[in-house]
């Protein structure tokens, strides 16, 4: 680390004494100091340059020099391993003088001298912790000779610690059989997430997440590149600053690697890494071909068990990782270099990982290669495979590679990059390819590319404006899709299948062929697929109003859907437009303004659709974000905001009909709430047109009536809902009408009825998971709920989250208004005379000041001003 005004040695060159001195404020590896101190036997640690072991062993041992013999071939004479022992062991201050005189230094017995030592130092009465740091500098034959030995004679009273970079300086086999040897090596010894941020945090480097992450990732936590690291960032001070290419682009790790890690290697070790350093993971035979000749596995296997700059694994340790900073150091090289070379080895993966059946690896080095005509073969032999197994934006970084004439050259290049655009949301771009593929499309084209075609043109159809003169349903069917010999192909048909039962309503059927869908994609192994299918689901219980249903697939979705897919464009939109419908019912309105406007930055091309998917997604986001703005308080837009949401949906819209409920119970109530009767009427009139006969525009019809206590007109126009004449929509309409009927239960004194109807509107709200018609309920209701408190059994829980969204202080500051006392309410600020709000709202003069007489007597109001600045304070007025 830096050394700010002496006080901090740096990591990478400790000043070595008889005991190293620890910085006192340099990062405390207190897990490892507890490791260290729990060995009663040898210790071995081995790892490679700048892995802290001199510093670690510092701190441990820091406090206790005085039993402690101190040696290093940095120090001592390299070829003689005795003498320097027998030097270091007279220097420790625990050993009387005296203690060793019986040796010479000269002797060459190593079996025979360790006995006699053991002896002697017994007759001291005192233990030694003898350490050897860089065990590996002495030479073999001194290390053969002297090493077992002392690891192997348990009577002496000297507990061995030894440093090394390379394995093979030191055989612990015995002692480890025997248990008598505690080893750390490299992945214990590497930094994690945490002390990576503590380090930071010490050398004053103000790191943000994606730094933290990125140079965990680049570094896998090897302490000296870290501290290299932070130097560099620690200039910029800028937490936002990309961390960039390490190997690449900052000379002191890339120096401080050539110096201290790779000079020591030889001409054909160095050639196996950096023709290996196209790939991440690699095994034997890739690595032979790719460095060309038959050693290269067994070089790869040396270097992972002798200098542990790769790691092995897998069955028989066959599977290769080179230390992240190694392969990205030699692949740097390569590019400033030989940049053909590169091209030239990205060539060469590729064909290795096609021939080994693994397309997505072969799609990436064939991208990485510059060849065209690779890519476009890679792309047309498994472009389509890779799509199903969640490679969109791999597929779609390749065909971007493309030259348009290349790709607009093969139809089924021109499929591939049209189903491509479908799975990422951009049907413009996707009806360009198709229109493409149509015009070179060949009479014999081959079966399965015309199942792709289909499968293209069927999904595409969603998203266009005229989704309504297609049947996608028949197309698929007509080409036999489900029943095609690609498991992915079917899976896919059958989710187009569940969007044309779900447009229909048809829900028992959606559902069925989703879990038909399901049960495939699970045999057939393939998560990106059961996530997309999960992703259905989830938008089936949402359109039939069930969210606690459809965040529950949504969950499973995601759980499926690896990250970087999830992100990538699969589903994120509707992901969102979910997780936001999931927050408003919930009554969380600001976190479903916050899903709302992700979910709308995310509409990309499907947002210019006015009739398709996308038309539908930004109607619904629209009027989640009113709704959440009013549910916030911030009214002044809200109803304008619901407006505009309603009125982008027309009758040959993409799933009109749920949309048309949603939208028109969700306004319509606002309306109310806010005394806008005009608004109420007009979405009441639009609801008659879009939803007849649905049990929403029974509810709609009710809430007019009973706002103004035409309590038996209300019950009349509900009726058909009870007797079954009419059905809703959605599932959570129920909880409107419970709410709306316990409302009028409590006006006309039917207090043992309005208990049971709270009680069933709390247990719906549970089961469905939409708390938002009980959230804002008329205060009456509320009251109830308060007076209740305690006695509404395995609902109580949701009964105390809604009285702590709505609190007595807040009923007592809001008192409660009927729908046309809010109408007059209003009109107050105005400075319309009592004749003329008559004449504006239909109502005799008599009933207008009988109207404002009890509001002034609500708000504790003694005049018109009094009772528009209570009205504001209260939040009766935007």
């Amino acid at each position: 680390m830096d050394d700010q005004v002496g006080t901090r040695p740096d990591l990478l060159s400790p000043k070595l004494m008889a005991v190293p001195r620890p910085p006192l404020d340099l990062l405390a590896r207190s897990r490892l100091v507890a490791k260290l101190d729990a060995a009663t036997d040898s210790v071995l640690l081995c790892a490679p340059a700048g892995y802290g072991k001199t510093v670690l062993l510092g701190q441990w041992l820091h406090g206790q020099e005085h039993n402690v013999a101190w040696l290093s071939p940095n120090q001592q004479n390299k070829a003689a391993l005795w003498p320097a022992i027998l030097r270091a062991l007279r220097q420790c201050p625990a050993l009387p003088a005296g203690t060793l005189r019986r040796f010479s230094g000269a002797e060459d017995n190593a079996a025979e001298v360790t006995g006699h030592l053991a002896e002697a130092l017994t007759a001291a009465g005192t233990s030694v912790r003898l350490v050897i740091d860089g065990v590996d500098g002495f030479s073999v034959d001194e290390r053969n000779r002297w090493i077992p030995p002392l690891l192997n004679q348990t009577e002496m009273p000297i507990q061995l610690v030894l440093a090394t970079r390379d394995s093979t300086a030191v055989d612990p086999g015995p002692a480890r059989l025997s248990g008598r040897i505690v080893e750390l090596q490299s992945n214990e010894l590497a930094f994690s997430l945490d002390e990576i941020n503590a380090l930071a945090a010490k050398t004053i480097t103000l790191l943000g997440i994606h730094q933290l992450g990125e140079l965990f990732r680049q570094t896998a936590g090897w302490p000296a590149c870290v501290v290299l690291a932070l130097r560099t960032l620690r200039k910029t001070a800028d937490p936002e600053m990309s961390v960039g290419d390490l190997a690449a682009n900052n000379r002191q790790i890339s120096e401080y690697l050539d110096h201290e890690i790779l000079r020591t290697l030889s001409c054909e070790e160095r050639h196996v890494l950096s023709s290996t350093s196209v790939c991440r993971v690699v095994v034997a035979a890739q690595a032979n071909a790719l460095a060309g000749h038959r050693q290269a596995g067994s070089i790869l296997s040396s270097l992972a068990d002798d200098r542990d700059l790769v790691e092995s694994a897998g069955s028989g340790r066959k599977v290769f990782l080179v230390r992240p900073l190694i392969r990205a150091y030699f692949r740097a090289e390569l590019a400033r270099k030989e940049p053909e070379e590169l091209l030239r080895l990205n060539r060469i993966a590729a064909q290795w990982h096609e021939a080994a059946n693994d397309p997505d690896a072969a799609l990436r080095h064939a991208a990485d290669s510059a060849d065209h005509e690779l890519i476009g073969a890679v792309l047309e032999r498994h472009g389509a495979a890779i799509l199903g197994s969640g490679g969109a934006t791999r597929v779609r970084r390749a065909i971007a590679l493309l030259p348009e004439s290349f790709v607009a050259a093969s139809p089924r290049l021109c499929v591939v990059a049209a189903l491509t655009h479908v799975e990422s949301r951009q049907p413009t771009t996707a009806s360009r390819y198709i229109a493409t593929a149509n015009r070179i499309w060949a009479d014999d084209s081959p079966p399965d590319l015309r199942e792709l075609r289909t499968l293209a043109e069927a999904r595409l159809s969603w998203f266009s404006d005229g989704w309504d003169e297609q049947d996608p349903q028949a197309a698929i069917t007509d080409a036999a899709l489900p029943y095609s010999g690609q498991s992915d192909i079917r899976i896919e048909a059958r989710m187009v299948s569940v969007t044309a039962a779900l447009v229909e309503g048809r829900y028992g059927t959606a559902e069925n062929e989703a879990f038909a869908a399901l049960v495939e994609a699970a045999e057939a192994g393939n998560s990106y697929l059961t996530g997309k299918v999960y992703l259905k689901l989830a938008a089936t219980a949402s359109t039939q109003g069930d969210l606690r249903r459809a965040s529950e697939y949504l969950r499973q979705a995601e759980e499926k859907l690896p990250a970087q897919v999830w992100t990538a464009g699969a589903g994120r939109s509707v992901g969102a437009l979910l997780h936001a419908s999931a927050a408003l019912f919930g009554a969380e309105p600001a976190a479903a303004l916050k899903f709302a406007a992700a979910g709308t930055s995310e509409l990309g091309q499907l947002g210019s659709s006015s009739k398709g998917v996308g038309a539908a997604m930004r109607a619904m986001l629209e009027m989640i974000s009113a709704c959440a703005h009013l549910d916030s308080g911030d009214r002044r837009h809200a109803l304008d905001g619901m407006r505009q949401a309603r009125l982008r949906v027309g009758q040959d819209h993409l799933f009109a009909r749920p949309l048309a409920a949603c939208l028109a119970v969700m306004e319509h109530t606002a309306a109310l709430a806010l005394g806008h009767a005009e608004r109420a009427r007009e979405v009441l009139e639009w609801a008659e047109e879009r939803i007849p006969g649905t049990g929403e525009l029974c509810l709609l019809r009710a809430q007019g009536p009973a706002g103004i206590s035409r309590f038996d007109a209300a019950n009349d126009r509900l009726r058909p809902l009870h007797t079954g004449a009419a059905t809703p929509v959605l599932k959570w309409t129920w909880l409107h009408v419970a709410v709306l009927e316990c409302s009028m239960a409590i006006r006309t004194g039917r207090r043992t009825l309005a208990g049971k109807l709270l009680e069933d509107a709390l247990r719906l709200a549970d089961e469905l998971a939409v708390v938002r018609p009980l959230a804002i309920a008329p205060q009456e209701v509320i009251d109830l709920l308060v007076e209740r408190a305690g006695a509404h059994g395995p609902q109580e829980a949701l009964a105390q989250r809604l009285l702590a969204l709505r609190p007595p202080a807040d009923a007592l500051r809001a008192p409660s208004l009927t729908p046309r006392e809010r109408e007059v309410l209003v009109l107050l600020p105005s400075h319309l005379s009592q004749e003329q709000m008559a004449a504006e709202l239909h109502l005799s003069v008599n009933t207008v000041k009988t109207h404002i007489r009890i509001i002034y007597s609500k708000l504790g109001a003694g005049t018109r001003h009094d009772a528009v600045a209570a009205a504001y304070r209260c939040g009766h007025l935007p």
